[in-house]
Formats: structure tokens, sequence, C-alpha cells
């Protein structure tokens, strides 16, 4: 990733920066700055290649990991999510900013295999979520969803 355009997409509701790519650290890590509006989630899923650090900038987001609670993670705090545990998350009430660091990287290309090029740096407009397209993108990443958004 070595443009602009490529490393700012709108991914199913969300506007997501690409920060660090897996390319760029030589296979260490990824990190993504995510713009999450109200209440977004996405399906409950589960990494079987990486770990996952997200920390939040502004805002709030609740997650759940495994069977757990959900737990409220607010702006300047961080959250780690293991693999082969399933987790979710869900953006607070005013949205959320983060950063998802996920090592070792390549994560980072299923959410641009599955995204659009954003043309601006914004939340996108709301459109209806594409599930086939989801499944496919993510299955090449050794992920999978195991249960519906939260909330």
């Amino acid at each position: 990733m070595s443009g602009q355009e490529s490393r700012d997409i709108w991914f199913e509701g969300v506007f997501m920066r690409v920060q660090a790519s897996t390319y760029e650290t030589g296979g260490s890590m990824s990190m993504m700055e995510q713009w999450l509006p109200a209440s977004w989630s996405p399906p409950l899923h589960v990494h079987a290649r990486e770990d996952q650090l997200l920390y939040v900038l502004e805002g709030e987001l609740r997650v759940k990991i495994g069977d757990g609670d959900l737990v409220t993670v607010e702006a300047g705090s961080s959250v780690f999510l293991p693999r082969n545990v399933p987790h979710g998350v869900i953006a607070g009430p005013d949205g959320a900013k983060i950063l998802e660091i996920n090592t070792p990287g390549g994560f980072e290309q299923f959410h641009v295999d599955a995204s659009e090029p954003a043309t601006e740096a914004r939340i996108p407009d709301p459109k209806d979520v594409d599930v086939d397209k989801l499944v496919a993108a993510i299955q090449p990443y050794d992920a999978q969803f195991v249960g519906p958004p939260l909330g």
C-alpha cells in the first residue's frame, strides 16, 4: 500500500485508514484507524492467526470476549482480543474512533478486500450489508463469523 487512496476505505458503514500494513512491517503487525458510527457492530467472529488490541481514541466501545459479559472500554483505554476466542464489539451511542492492532499482520487486508475506496475521510452513508461478500472475503484469513452483531 503506497498511495493514500488505497489506505482509506469504507467498510460496511465504517471509515478505515490503514496506518501500518503487514507489507510495511515485514508481516509482524498491522494497524488500522477506524471511525465507527453510533451502535455499529460487526458479526461475532473469531481469528485463528492473529491477536488483536483495540485502543479507543474517542467515544466508547463495548466488547464481548468469549462467554464473558460486555465490558465498556472508554477513550484512553484498550482491550486485548486473543486469537481463537470469539469476540464482538459495539460502538457507544456517540460512535467511537479506535486503533485496531493485529499481530501478526495481514488481517487488515480482509477489510480492504471487503470494502470500497473512501472518497473522503468520513463515516460513509449507511447501506445494506453484503453478507455473501463478507463471508467470502474473510475465509482466506483463517477467521470466521460465529454469531450475529451485538446489540
